[in-house]
């Protein structure tokens, strides 16, 4: 096995509240405000602001997901930070709630009146389905 494919990086995830992943992990995937991207062993030093999306990771080829809701990743010498305001595992997501709050913000947005807060709608929703997805994708 060459080195590349030996080596691994260390991630953590951590939240106002706890960390939660400290792993050594084989690949990270997420999305940051201009787009997805992917980080190996011996990645060049990086840093960016992520958006409301799936965090997935690979741990002895076994698919994780996290739901990110926004935040900032950086990575520097093998080990990959990621502070962000709310995480949560994918199989900690509560699905039926997930997909009752995607449903109020869609309804709110199709609503449409004065007194609705769109922008507000529309973040609702995006976190909704991201939880979704990091829920499901697991499943």
């Amino acid at each position: 096995m060459s080195d590349k494919l030996s080596k691994k990086l260390q991630l953590k995830i951590i939240t106002p509240q706890k960390i939660l992943v400290d792993e050594q992990v084989d690949a990270v995937y997420s999305k940051s405000i201009t787009g997805e991207f992917g980080i190996l062993p011996d990645h060049i030093p990086y840093m960016t602001d992520l958006d409301i999306g799936v965090t997935e990771y690979i741990k002895e080829s076994k698919k994780e997901y996290v739901s990110t809701i926004g935040g900032v990743i950086q990575v520097k010498d093998n080990i990959i930070t990621v502070l962000s305001d709310t995480a949560e595992l994918g199989e900690q997501i509560d699905i039926t709630r997930a997909k009752a709050a995607k449903e109020r913000a869609e309804a709110r947005l199709r609503k449409g009146t004065a007194d609705i807060d769109v922008d507000r709608a529309q973040i609702a929703l995006a976190r909704a389905i991201a939880r979704i997805k990091a829920s499901t994708k697991r499943r």
